[in-house]
């Protein structure tokens, strides 16, 4: 009998480097028509929170705008780089951002994308 091995292709996953926060494919989907986000870290659950900025957002001035990142979005990822956010997450985690993977979810109360940074994959 066959023991059927998890795969990766809809889990969500972002990798953490020294410039930026990269997200896979089935991440996209939450950001779609999205040009801002705003990322927020807990430090003391380590966790980055990640929200889209929507169109009534920026007419609300829900965020101020040096809260507000710029998302980059290709075929196959999701692009938030800003070094001051890395430096911040290293902070939370003690460690340097070298490219490692986290899990992400969806905190669907909250309308945001969550990191676990206490659990790398």
């Amino acid at each position: 009998m066959y023991k059927w091995v998890k795969g990766n292709s809809f889990n969500k996953i972002a990798t953490i480097y020294a410039g930026n926060i990269t997200l896979n494919v089935p991440c996209i989907s939450l950001f779609e028509g999205a040009k801002w986000c705003v990322v927020g870290i807990d430090y003391d659950n380590k966790k980055v929170g990640i929200k889209v900025v929507t169109k009534e957002d920026l007419d609300k001035k829900t965020f101020p705008e040096d809260a507000m990142n710029k998302v980059s979005i290709g075929k196959s990822f999701i692009r938030i780089c800003n070094k001051s956010i890395i430096k911040e997450i290293a902070k939370a985690t003690k460690k340097r951002a070298e490219g490692e993977k986290f899990g992400v979810n969806y905190n669907s109360k909250e309308k945001l994308l969550e990191i676990d940074l206490n659990s790398p994959l």
